[in-house]
């Protein structure tokens, strides 16, 4: 009898383990839940050939594999069916509707399956499924779940796309859903709208200016926007909601983002204007360009998946060829390199973020998902400003020319000697006035390049030959985030206030100076001893590093990094001095933020140290 009953128990204490197991790996539904990411309650299982029926499916239950972290459901490139298998367990008090979503929308056919005790619902959305036959109408593939008290049911999901592969999953309360999807409506609408503005306005300067630069960017931005429509949902959803059906919509993705790189590489050609003082970089573009256009017929005629991944590689490709272009004008000091470097360092790390997400080796989030479009986004608005300055420097070419014509018809017509004084005047003062411009950088008074380097010379031509300098290099840490937070009016505010600070500390001989952004320079005259140096330098640093009260009532701080070259004046150049300064002021980045490193001449002891 005993031993009966110890099998009973043993029986009991078996079934208990499997109902509590089964439990743990069900997503519990109650009336305070929202949202809910049900990934890491979900099991997956690879369909080979994607022939499997639901009921072959539901045989294999035991070959499910769960789901340990959300990265594991980004699969990359396949052409197997993937199926998903997650129980939901309902502690409702009254039926409620819910959404299952699909956080990536470039799914081509996904197929839900509701399973319960006394029947099986399916249903259908994704690319190459008519919007009219989509359960929700949505950019993602959402399909509606409507909850009993203290039911559980099974769902089966099969998705099959040429894309990546990325499975993550949302389950949202009906109202949780309306509220995000209005939300995502918003961006997504501000996105386009930008885009259509900017592509518009800039093909309007095009047709006012007749300059290509304008209307390859023109092109450039609506071929974009047109291809990333397609990616992110909008496109199947509103622009061609049957056509994925004849299969042309599968090439609008990767010929479309194919066809912007090869005008991303003409404009950069257009508008760099590399010929006299890159002439090979400009070559090199110019090589490159068939290439791309070759690449983007090549999505025209591959299979769907291979178009994809061509379109990925070239992606890429474009950002960091462009990038080092954009580095290498920058070096050559052409007009407006430094933005068009910054437009195409986001791009990349958004497209970075999309291309190695669709690989499936890094999780699905807001800004794996959306990075590309964040960051070109950003591109685009950047380069609008550059082909502003651009604009700028038409109309001032303009108004120059205008201004010679006007001096030699006022000298052929020879006007009046009181007239031409008061001319002469106006000229001295517009003179003094552009030469203070020149010299001087405009939001903080302080020399900017080109004061700089008069100044440098004058010191070089009335100061003794054996004399020595030290010049500083000071990057702002952290500065960058103060833009982003409070806005770019706070960000002129605190340089402001660094330039103030670095007058009241720097000494009455020594220059100051702002190269641009977040980096200051400092020449400090007659010097001779590498720890004076050293020591002025840490004044500068705690002046720099100590906290300030912006007009918005934030308080904020920035360390810096110091880069110190110290030379006898008549044996070096600014250029070099910089340079040396520069590297100087990178080895304190790469060893940490915050610090000094003086970089002497070697006819001086060694008596200096990276100070953090």
């Amino acid at each position: 009898m005993n031993k009966h009953k110890l099998q009973y128990v043993r029986a009991f204490i078996f079934l208990l383990l499997m109902y509590l197991s089964q439990a743990a790996t069900a997503v519990t539904v109650t009336e305070n839940d929202t949202a809910i990411q049900p990934d890491l309650f979900s099991r997956y299982l690879v369909d080979s050939g994607a022939q499997a029926s639901l009921d072959e499916i539901r045989r294999r239950s035991a070959d499910f594999i769960a789901v340990d972290n959300r990265r594991q459901l980004n699969f990359g490139y396949t052409h197997d069916a993937y199926w998903l298998r997650l129980e939901i367990q309902s502690q409702l008090l009254q039926p409620k509707l819910w959404i299952l979503e699909f956080e990536y929308a470039y799914l081509d056919d996904v197929s839900l399956y509701v399973v319960r005790p006394d029947n099986i619902k399916e249903m259908h959305a994704g690319r190459y499924v008519p919007v009219s036959q989509w359960p929700v109408p949505a950019r993602n593939a959402a399909f509606p779940l409507m909850l009993n008290p203290g039911e559980d049911i099974v769902l089966y999901m099969r998705v099959v796309t040429q894309a990546g592969m990325a499975l993550n999953t949302r389950l949202l309360s009906a109202d949780q859903y309306a509220l995000d999807n209005n939300q995502t409506v918003i961006i997504m609408a501000l996105y386009f709208g930008m885009l259509i503005a900017l592509g518009s306005y800039n093909f309007l300067l095009f047709l006012a200016l007749r300059q290509k630069t304008f209307l390859l960017y023109s092109a450039f931005v609506f071929t974009f926007g047109f291809a990333a429509s397609g990616m992110n949902g909008i496109g199947p959803l509103m622009l061609w909601p049957d056509m994925a059906l004849t299969g042309f919509a599968d090439r609008i993705v990767p010929a479309g983002f194919s066809v912007a790189t090869a005008l991303a590489m003409m404009f950069a050609r257009s508008f760099l204007q590399m010929q006299t003082l890159a002439p090979r970089w400009h070559r090199f573009l110019s090589m490159a360009i068939p290439l791309w256009w070759f690449g983007a017929a090549l999505t025209l005629f591959s299979n769907v998946q291979h178009a994809l991944q061509i379109m990925s590689v070239m992606g890429i490709m474009t950002t960091v060829t462009l990038l080092a272009t954009g580095i290498a004008a920058l070096r050559c000091k052409v007009p407006a390199a430094g933005i068009f470097v910054i437009a195409w360092t986001l791009l990349l790390i958004g497209t970075a973020l999309l291309s190695v997400r669709n690989a499936g080796l890094i999780p699905s989030n807001f800004f794996t998902v959306y990075g590309m479009q964040l960051g070109s986004a950003a591109e685009m608005l950047l380069l609008s400003f550059a082909l502003a300055a651009r604009f700028n420097d038409l109309k001032r070419q303009k108004e120059k020319a205008q201004q010679a014509l006007l001096d030699t018809l006022m000298q052929q017509e020879k006007i009046l000697e009181q007239r031409v004084s008061e001319r002469t005047s106006e000229l001295e003062k517009a003179k003094m006035q552009l030469q203070r411009q020149a010299t001087e950088d405009a939001l903080t008074g302080l020399n900017n390049r080109n004061g700089l380097r008069q100044y440098f010379s004058q010191l070089k031509k009335h100061t003794p030959q054996d004399e020595v300098i030290a010049l500083m290099l000071i990057d702002l840490d952290d500065f960058k985030p103060i833009n982003d937070r409070y806005g770019h009016g706070a960000g002129d505010e605190f340089l402001q206030e660094i330039s103030r600070r670095l007058q009241d500390i720097v000494q009455e001989n020594d220059a100051i100076g702002r190269m641009g952004g977040d980096e200051f320079v400092v020449i400090c005259r007659a010097v001779s001893d590498e720890q004076l140096v050293h020591d002025y330098a840490s004044r500068i640093l705690s002046a720099v590093s100590a906290p300030f009260c912006l007009s918005n009532g934030e308080t904020v701080a920035v360390g810096a990094c110091i880069g110190i070259c110290m030379r006898y004046l008549h044996s070096e150049t600014l250029s070099t001095l910089l340079r040396c300064a520069d590297e100087a002021m990178y080895q304190v980045k790469r060893s940490g933020k915050q610090g000094i490193l003086l970089d002497h001449d070697q006819d001086f002891p060694d008596a200096s140290a990276p100070a953090q």
